[in-house]
């Protein structure tokens, strides 16, 4: 199989987190003035997500997103004993706060070969914020890729057919003829058979399930599956 787009996934299948949430509330905060201990932002953020745990922002536009982080660090904040300046310091967790992502070490030859074999190369992936395209600019892939979709910028996320529908028509792709790899056997693979993308499933942790779809261990593989599809 040749496909004309091959879609990818973001954390998890092209890269992995290097910080958690809390470490990067915590350097927010610092910027403030306002160090609370990792232990106590860990115990404050645990709180205000089982308050938000039936409110998730999936599915919402990216003004209801925002909405949605700055009253949970908000409360993150309140929880901390910032008292008045918890709305102030909210807005300022979710302009600032960032997590760090590092390459998995097949990526980039990965993309290397999956380009120089002639098809398009794409992004979906579940991201709160805009700035998706900047991240993979700072890892230096960027100017891999014909197509990079946050779920923030398609008002939907993975599994939900809204957000393929929305990279396949900015890849102006018939979706018979893409495909989409991912970590994620729910959000990835089922999610892209909703709407006909041939799903691949990206198994890192050589777990050895026996699923229903095509597996590879690191996009290192993805050029001679695809090559016996």
């Amino acid at each position: 199989m040749r496909p004309d787009v091959i879609f990818l996934d973001f954390g998890g299948t092209i890269a992995r987190q290097t910080n958690s949430r809390e470490e990067a509330i915590a350097a927010s905060l610092a910027l403030l003035g306002h160090s609370r201990p990792l232990s106590d932002i860990t115990a404050a953020v645990a709180g205000a997500r089982g308050n938000y745990a039936s409110r998730g922002p999936h599915g919402m536009t990216f003004p209801q997103r925002q909405a949605f982080f700055v009253g949970l660090y908000q409360a993150v904040a309140y929880a901390l004993g910032c008292g008045p300046d918890s709305r102030s310091i909210g807005e300022h967790l979710w302009k600032t706060q960032r997590d760090s992502y590092a390459l998995y070490p097949d990526v980039l030859p990965a993309l290397r070969l999956l380009r120089g074999d002639g098809p398009r190369l794409g992004i979906i992936s579940n991201w709160d914020k805009l700035d998706l395209t900047d991240v993979c600019r700072d890892l230096g892939i960027a100017q891999w890729f014909d197509v990079i979709l946050p779920s923030a910028e398609a008002e939907a996320d993975k599994p939900d057919p809204r957000i393929f529908r929305r990279a396949l028509e900015m890849a102006g792709a018939d979706a018979r003829s893409c495909v989409h790899v991912g970590d994620s056997y729910a959000a990835d693979v089922m999610g892209a058979r909703g709407v006909g993308i041939t799903g691949i499933l990206v198994q890192r942790d050589d777990s050895g399930a026996r699923l229903d779809c095509p597996t590879v261990g690191g996009l290192d593989e993805l050029p001679e599956l695809l090559a016996h599809m």
